[in-house]
């Protein structure tokens, strides 16, 4: 039975194999190697450590030569070309005696225990000058040889024999957690059977180092991520019986004591009010410890506008456990931000753009974004204040000037609002108040101008693995607008909108997106409706092959809001390497004045995406089945 006491990496291993050579006393106490940073964690070692030590080697002459590996194609071959420099491709000749040989063996033994094999077979052939069936060399190589440059190739076999497998697994607990354990308490009972059952190396796997040290790794942050942020192990073995392929694993598990939250120890504040920081869900003292309410308040700090760099953590003594402080590191943001963009579009043209950003207005930290955007098609100005959250909501008001030009419409819209933002987990819900005046222009016809005072409330669920570019996930949608004629609004009307969104990947890296939205108007006549609560579709993010708000109820020079509205899209994506990407899509939809007049118009077409951080470009080519004729939909936006 062989005692693994250390675990040393391959670095380790060869550095213990030069001290079991140099010192046989030693060996059966592997030496802890200062390049490993696992030293503290038992591994594989030294009992198979030679498993030919008392074989006597082959006489050799100093010669000079090189080594060849002759093993299958496995991964533990892989790893003995790696970490074995005689065994690289471009190693050089160098004189082989006895000692290199031995130093040789060692090492193979020592990299193939990491990986279980504790009974490896190591034969070298071609080292005996005098054996007439082993110097079969070139003329050219005993040339060279005889020159002092590069002599004889030695082959080197390799069997690495049979791998061990875990047979038995023995993990026990102190302090804390055991005491809590042997009580009976119901939720220290379920935390030991999670983390029993996800032990890394169970019984019947094959023994890795790296494995061994992972599974016990993993065991200990477990622990350490609620309550017991000072666990560590004790004491651990892996006892392997080399003659039967079998390991015994021993994991013995100290917990320490407790862990709860004491004050918040906060650095970098400088611009800002302390309560800032309770807007945004801190620990509360006496809370007891976890890892991932203390990343989730970090989180918020980092998400919110007034913070760049946030790290929120504590120092895991068990001295200070009963009250640990909480340590909140903090940089924050510039407090205005004056920033340029220029970008196109093929829904609204070239465009150019100025925003102000001020995130400390009246010294309250209230967040003013603002910008002025013009566009060939479209000029707005805009203002919004966001107040500082509180209790997962956030408040805000604004103003906004909009004027387009589009599909024979020429509207000129302000309005001015309030908002609630709410978010719990995956759903958010939007609470508005919104008064908008519009004066509408429509080719050949009379202006019009149109009020409304605006409740609405929509609701997110969001689930999606990532904000920019989503590969797998879903989002839902659902919006509901009401006006009511008697409070400052020439129509009464309830406005529902929904919308789905779908991702499913495919292989590695290529997926299917599925979209779908639809939307319904009811009022008995469009007349005082605003556009913004009509609705038109067409272009790039929608209906793709057809003109950006094309779709919608037709004049005879212009496209006006209608109040139903479907649309839905298939696309597939493929991505050639980590940049670029190519697509081929399906999209089909309407808008008008009722489902009586609702016709779907459908597009099929290709285009090729570009990954950037903010998520992909797409430029997209659509063959409108209707109108049959093709059409470019694309889109880039480049601030500075």
């Amino acid at each position: 039975m062989i005692p693994i006491r250390k675990c040393l990496g391959f670095s380790g291993w060869l550095l213990y194999a030069a001290a079991a050579a140099a010192a046989p006393a030693l060996a059966q106490e592997p030496v802890a190697s200062a390049l490993s940073p696992a030293a503290q964690v038992p591994a594989a070692t030294a009992g198979a450590e030679n498993n030919k030590e008392n074989e006597t080697e082959p006489f050799v002459r100093s010669i000079s030569g090189r080594f060849r590996l002759q093993a299958a194609k496995t991964d533990w071959a892989d790893l003995l070309r790696e970490h074995i420099a005689e065994f690289s491709g471009n190693s050089e000749a160098q004189n082989i005696t006895p000692a290199l040989i031995r130093r040789l063996r060692q090492d193979i033994n020592g990299i193939l225990a990491t990986e279980g094999y504790f009974s490896p077979k190591t034969e070298f052939r071609n080292l005996n000058l005098d054996d007439a069936d082993n110097t079969a060399i070139s003329a050219d190589a005993a040339e060279a040889s005889d020159a002092g440059v590069a002599g004889k190739m030695i082959e080197v076999m390799v069997d690495a024999g049979q791998r061990t497998l875990i047979e038995n697994v023995n993990i026990t607990f102190q302090g804390d957690f055991a005491a809590t354990l042997a009580a009976g308490d119901p939720r220290a009972k379920q935390r030991h059977q999670a983390l029993i059952q996800d032990w890394g190396l169970g019984v019947g796997q094959f023994f890795r180092e790296s494995d061994w040290r992972e599974a016990k790794t993993q065991l200990t942050e477990t622990l350490r991520s609620d309550v017991y942020a000072a666990a560590q192990i004790t004491e651990s073995a892996a006892n392997v019986n080399a003659d039967q392929y079998r390991a015994d694993l021993q994991v013995d598990v100290d917990s320490g004591p407790p862990f709860f939250l004491g004050e918040l120890r906060v650095t970098g504040l400088q611009r800002y009010p302390q309560w800032l920081l309770d807007r945004y869900r801190p620990p509360l003292r006496g809370e007891a410890y976890s890892r991932s309410r203390l990343l989730e308040f970090q989180r918020n700090l980092q998400n919110s506008p007034y913070f760049g760099t946030v790290a929120v953590s504590i120092d895991a003594d068990p001295e200070k456990a009963s009250a640990v402080p909480v340590d909140v590191n903090l940089i924050e943001r510039k407090a205005r931000d004056l920033s340029f963009g220029v970008g196109y579009s093929s829904n609204t043209g070239f465009r150019g753009e100025v925003a102000y950003r001020d995130r400390d207005i009246l010294e309250r930290a209230w967040d003013l974004r603002s910008a002025i955007r013009i566009e060939q098609k479209r000029q707005l100005g805009y203002a919004d204040i966001y107040l500082p959250p509180y209790d997962n909501k956030l408040d805000s008001f604004g103003v906004i000037l909009d004027r387009q030009d589009v599909s024979g419409v020429n509207s000129l819209r302000n309005a001015v609002g309030i908002k609630r933002t709410n978010t719990h987990g995956h759903i958010e819900q939007r609470l508005a108040l919104k008064l908008i005046r519009e004066r509408k222009t429509v080719d050949g016809e009379d202006d019009s101008v149109s009020k409304a005072l605006v409740a609405s409330v929509g609701w997110t669920w969001r689930d999606i693995d990532n904000a920019f570019a989503p590969r797998r996930g879903e989002i839902y949608q659902f919006d509901l607008d009401i006006s009511e004629k008697a409070l400052l609004s020439d129509q009464r009307f309830i406005r529902s909108y929904g919308k789905y969104h779908r991702w499913i990947p495919v292989g590695r890296s290529d997926s299917i997106i599925l979209r779908a939205e639809a939307g319904q108007v009811f009022s008995p006549k469009n007349e005082g409706i605003p556009e913004d609560y009509l609705f038109r579709t067409g272009g790039s993010s929608t209906v793709r092959g057809y003109a950006y708000q094309s779709l919608g109820v037709q004049h005879p020079s212009a496209v006006t809001g209608g109040r139903v509205m479907g649309v839905a899209s298939a696309e597939y994506v493929h991505w050639l390497n980590s940049t670029w990407g190519i697509a081929g899509f399906v999209d089909a939809g309407d808008a008008a004045d009722s489902w009586k007049d609702f016709s779907l118009r459908k597009s099929v077409g290709a285009g090729g995406r570009y990954h950037t951080p903010a998520g992909p470009i797409a430029l997209d080519l659509a063959y409108g089945l209707q109108t049959r004729k093709a059409r470019l939909d694309f889109s880039i936006a480049i601030a500075f």
